[in-house]
């Protein structure tokens, strides 16, 4: 497999938002944070690096990617089923798009698939694999009060692991 450029990390929500939603299983946002981080400690264990650009704080609720997070805030617990747009200003003409991932096919199938294993799973139960491990449970108490730092590369990809071994194994 070649290598992959990393990705924005909007382009890999509205990744994640388009598998979904062809899925007919939609995401909220609690659900979509999760997902959008065992994506990155996917690639950073199966790939050693990080599909995009982002970080991820940790919150009360577990892992945040907070730019994401702003995009998709106002959907609150409702279903997401449209991508996030951007606007851009050419010549005086304002355009709306939305970013989409620029990954070979073997990469976009991969993922594919881990998104939909992943969104199998009940929002509660991605929020309990994030919440019993140490990655966020050794900080809670900084967590509560707001001064946690974010998530390190090492924490996100031992947390993937952990929690998903088995589906690793049955990826290759």
């Amino acid at each position: 497999m070649k290598k992959f450029e990393l990705q924005s990390p909007i382009a890999v929500a509205n990744f994640i938002i388009d598998v979904a939603k062809k899925e007919e299983n939609p995401v909220t946002n609690l659900k979509f944070q999760k997902i959008l981080f065992f994506l990155q400690g996917y690639c950073l264990n199966k790939y050693n690096r990080t599909l995009f650009d982002g970080k991820f704080a940790k919150w009360q609720y577990g892992p945040v990617e907070e730019e994401i997070y702003q995009i998709f805030k106002s959907q609150w617990s409702m279903p997401i089923n449209s991508p996030g747009t951007q606007m851009r200003i050419e010549n005086g003409v304002i355009e709306l798009y939305h970013k989409e991932i620029n990954l070979p096919q073997e990469y976009t199938e991969k993922l594919k698939s881990i998104v939909i294993k992943i969104n199998q799973k009940a929002p509660w139960e991605l929020y309990e694999l994030t919440h019993k491990h140490s990655s966020w449970y050794s900080y809670k108490d900084d967590i509560s009060r707001g001064i946690a730092s974010d998530y390190t590369n090492n924490e996100i990809e031992k947390c993937f692991k952990d929690n998903f071994r088995g589906m690793l194994n049955r990826l290759g």
